[in-house]
């Protein structure tokens, strides 16, 4: 493709160069090196109203033996037909029916289970067995062993996330299957989990060279006795961390999880180079990024793409949100940039 135009001086070297495989810097570095990032999204909103009826054919329509997630991930058209929700990240729903065994597995991408609507289903992760009561967090970190089980007599749905853009665009990806009927898999109690149910302390021997927390469920009942004794931030919200008990970092490296709590003011304008996918918890509100204004209710979904200015509101006295990020990634990379307060 001749980039540069018939009336270039330079025209006949230039399509020279691309029939060779080369490129001229000259002709297009401003598209190569932007002055600022230039997101391909704008916020999305997927109606958990909306979902649900296709989740429930979903589940009468796959056998959850004929396929290896029985999930539905939240699309965002503007990356022209991939699988992304936002970048570097997808977000779904996994739906399991009475007595379903999803077949355990492992990859390179990072992911988390957020408990919406999971009670009486159980997730296990290298060996440990991890019950998901209602706004319960669990990991299953990268080449960690994971499969999912519903051992109650009704249907659950669960929020999930991963990095799975990140990796694979990194072409950095692995995937290994593992065996559903292997019935040892399933055979586990808490395992090591028992060693960080109590908060501030962890093993003195604990290896400290984990790349991600070696807690993997973190309660929700707890999770929300703690986002209600928080201070209020100047703008009325409360933000809780989810944290590596060894190092007070990131629960796992390249994502970032956090609970916040917003009331009816306004919270302080805020944007960031990294992404994120909101789950609502509780309450409902209105988000404004950028030119779009999202109003949303429980247990719907919307992402928060980069480089938009973003504020929150709750309709009623509160709200809570989920919120998963790429943000340790960028900082890892030392490419994040926040500000806050400034429009």
């Amino acid at each position: 493709m001749n980039h540069a135009g018939a009336a270039r001086p330079d025209a006949d070297l230039i399509r020279s160069l691309e029939a060779a495989s080369y490129h001229p810097l000259w002709d297009r570095y401003k598209r190569i090196t932007p002055v600022a990032p230039r997101e391909r999204d704008r916020p999305m909103h997927w109606r958990w109203r909306d979902f649900e009826p296709l989740a429930g054919r979903a589940a009468r329509e796959v056998p959850i033996e004929d396929v290896e997630r029985r999930a539905i991930i939240c699309v965002n058209p503007a990356f022209g037909g991939e699988t992304v929700t936002t970048s570097n990240l997808i977000a779904a729903f996994t739906i399991l029916e009475p007595g379903d065994h999803a077949v355990p597995h492992r990859h390179t991408a990072a992911a988390i289970r957020f408990s919406t609507r999971a009670e009486g289903a159980v997730t296990i992760v290298n060996g440990r067995r991890c019950e998901m009561q209602a706004g319960d967090l669990v990991l299953t970190p990268p080449m960690c062993w994971h499969g999912h089980i519903n051992e109650s007599d009704h249907r659950t749905y669960w929020f999930d996330a991963a990095n799975m853009p990140l990796i694979c665009g990194l072409e950095a990806s692995f995937f290994e299957p593992g065996n559903r009927d292997n019935p040892e898999f399933w055979k586990v109690d808490d395992g090591e989990e028992r060693l960080y149910r109590a908060a501030g302390l962890a093993p003195a021997t604990e290896p400290q060279h984990l790349s991600h927390s070696p807690k993997y469920r973190y309660p929700g009942a707890q999770s929300r006795r703690l986002l209600d004794a928080l201070p209020p931030r100047p703008d009325g919200s409360r933000l809780l961390r989810y944290v590596n008990p060894l190092n007070g970092g990131p629960a796992m490296q390249l994502m970032d999880c956090y609970l916040t709590q917003i009331d009816r003011d306004e919270t302080i304008p805020f944007r960031t180079t990294s992404n994120a996918v909101c789950c609502v918890v509780k309450g409902s509100g209105t988000t404004r990024v950028g030119d779009d204004t999202l109003t949303w209710g429980p247990k719907d979904i919307f992402s928060l793409p980069h480089g938009n200015w973003i504020t929150h509101r709750a309709d009623g006295d509160t709200a809570t949100l989920f919120v998963v990020s790429d943000r340790d990634a960028l900082r890892r990379l030392d490419l994040l940039k926040e500000q806050y307060g400034n429009r």
